[in-house]
């Protein structure tokens, strides 16, 4: 074989090994995803709880079987946007590791469904899967729930969003009322992208 033949092989398997990169961190990352939330639903659906929920939250059966897979600080919740179209388990703290298998819960802000400011960060256009990458899409109006361990959900509606700059810390300001706040960047990192939710009380 002469060298023109040989590099021209070369080049393709290059070529090759180029676009496979790239569908292989995306599919990695989708069944990281998919097994964190199939096990987390999974603890939710055994669970037996026979505390009933208030009358700001919706109560889901679950048993305890695997409750440490929660106290180990893996899956705290999970996170829907209909309108989005996306469902993803939310990780405690916003490391790049979390980020990359879901939602990352910003730890020094209130808890799931506490009294004052929750903030979740999410990756727009990760090769690891979709994440936040459509978030500038959610209109006024639009709910969002949020479903934590003990299989309490936790329903708000988006009431306002609009764009910081990356080191503006008032998205996560805390207040007297229960507040979920969404964010994510934009402008090829330079300005961050946010959507501020308030809660949703029972009817």
């Amino acid at each position: 074989m002469d060298r023109k033949k040989i590099l021209a092989a070369l080049c393709i398997a290059l070529g090759i090994a180029f676009l496979a990169v790239p569908i292989y961190y995306h599919y990695s990352g989708a069944q990281k995803t998919e097994q964190l939330m199939e096990d987390f639903t999974e603890a939710v659906e055994e669970k037996q709880d026979e505390e009933t929920a208030g009358e700001e939250e919706e109560q889901i059966p679950i048993s305890e079987a695997d409750a440490t897979l929660f106290s180990e600080g893996d899956v705290i919740a999970i996170l829907e946007i209909e309108a989005l179209g996306i469902r993803y388990p939310v990780m405690e703290g916003a490391t790049p590791d979390n980020l990359n298998k879901g939602i990352g819960h910003l730890t020094e802000t209130a808890g799931i469904g506490d009294i004052g400011n929750c903030v979740l960060a999410g990756h727009n256009g990760s090769r690891h899967g979709e994440f936040f990458t459509h978030l500038s899409e959610l209109a006024v109006g639009e709910t969002i729930t949020v479903m934590n361990a003990e299989g309490t959900v936790f329903t708000y509606v988006v009431a306002d969003s609009y764009t910081v700059g990356p080191c503006e810390n008032s998205i996560k300001d805390q207040g007297e009322e229960k507040e979920l706040t969404l964010f994510t960047c934009v402008q090829k990192g330079t300005m961050r992208f946010v959507v501020r939710c308030l809660f949703k009380e029972a009817m």
